[in-house]
């Protein structure tokens, strides 16, 4: 069984969205871990709004490439992340 490790952590759910959308592109499975559940109004307080992105172990240099190119950004140079 293949162990979920935190690839890293963004602030509000959409941008976690956003990232791993990125990443099943390249074909790297995503699991979230938040403390709160996605129904409440999302605020920052605390890390409450803290979303860990998850990838499995042995995905994860794979993961930290794509990740790198993401937060480089599109060919607007942009970050994506942002």
């Amino acid at each position: 069984m293949s162990e979920w490790t935190v690839l890293t952590t963004v602030v509000g759910e959409p941008r976690a969205q956003l990232l791993a959308a990125f990443l099943r592109a390249e074909g790297i499975p995503v699991q979230f871990r938040t403390h709160v559940p996605p129904s409440v109004y999302p605020f920052t307080v605390d890390g409450l709004a803290e979303v860990q992105v998850l990838v499995l172990a042995g995905d994860l240099d794979r993961a930290r490439e794509a990740l790198a190119a993401f937060e480089a950004g599109g060919e607007d140079g942009e970050a994506l992340g942002s």
